[in-house]
Order: structure tokens, then sequence, then C-alpha cells
């Protein structure tokens, strides 16, 4: 083997391992901004969730703003068969102190949906940070592709220069 081909395999060996390391580094940086992708992706769909949250809960409170209206007239109607007047008394007592439960079933659900909500959209908070961190991994994963690459390179032409200088 003559010292022309020596010279060139150590510089042509040291190319392919750049180009491989170069090529690693960009893989690398592709799978992390797919990894981002699919953290934004989870983020919007937590916001999504966030929001049909607190609609479903309005309609849960319809629904039972609906049964509560029935189950007062019900009450109400059940009084005046019996002669009760339901603007003074018991039966006013027990209609006022039924609505206040009311009142308060309904606050509570709507606290629940907000903090379920709130909850929802600090979990999306946190995917976005997790992609803005996956996309950073995959710069530094592709800058260090490229410098193993130019290290590689320079190896392979420090290599081939000593072997021109000992022939």
């Amino acid at each position: 083997m003559g010292i022309e081909t020596a010279i060139f395999a150590a510089v042509a060996g040291s190319a392919l391992s750049a180009a491989g390391e170069a090529a690693s580094g960009e893989a690398k940086d592709a799978a992390y901004k797919f990894s981002a992708d699919v953290n934004d992706r989870n983020a919007r769909s937590l916001e999504i969730q966030a929001d049909q949250v607190q609609f479903a809960e309005e309609l849960n409170i319809v629904k039972f703003r609906q049964e509560f209206d029935n189950l007062q007239a019900s009450v109400s109607q059940a009084n005046r068969s019996n002669g009760w007047l339901a603007d003074s008394g018991t039966p006013a007592k027990v209609a006022l102190a039924n609505a206040a439960e009311a009142d308060e079933e309904i606050a509570t659900r709507r606290y629940n949906a907000k903090i379920g909500a709130r909850e929802l959209k600090e979990s999306a908070v946190n995917q976005r940070l997790q992609g803005t961190l996956n996309r950073m991994y995959g710069s530094v994963a592709q800058r260090a592709g490229y410098m193993r690459a130019g290290s590689s390179l320079l190896s392979g032409i420090t290599q081939g220069a000593r072997i021109g200088a000992t022939a």
C-alpha cells in the first residue's frame, strides 16, 4: 500500500465518520423536534379538555336547576294540597333553605370545574415547556454532532499529515 493510499484512507475514513456524526446529530435533532411537536399537540388537547370541563359543568348546572325547579314546584304543590301557604311559616323556610342549598351546590360545581380546568391548563403549560426543552435538546444534539464531525475530520487530516511527514 502506497503512502498516497494510506493518506487517502485516513482522510476518507475520517470524512465518513464525520458524515455519520453529522447525520446522527441531525437525526437526534429531528427526534427531539418531533417530541416537541407531540408536546405542543398534547398542550392543545389539554386546553380543549379544560374548556370542555367548564362547558360540561355549565350544562350540568342547567340540568340541576331544571330538576331543582321541578322539586320546588312539587313541594309547593304538596304544600298547597295540604292547605298550607308557601309564603310564610315552615313551607317558606323549607323553600328558602332548599334555594340556599341549591345556590351552594351550583357555586361548588362551578368552583370544582374551574379547579379542574386550571389543572388541565397547567398541564398544558408543562407540555409546552417540555416542548421548548426538547427543541433546545435537539439544537444541542445537532451542534454536538457537527462538532464531533469536525473533530473527526481534523483527526483524519492530522493522521494523514503524520503519515505524509513520516514517509
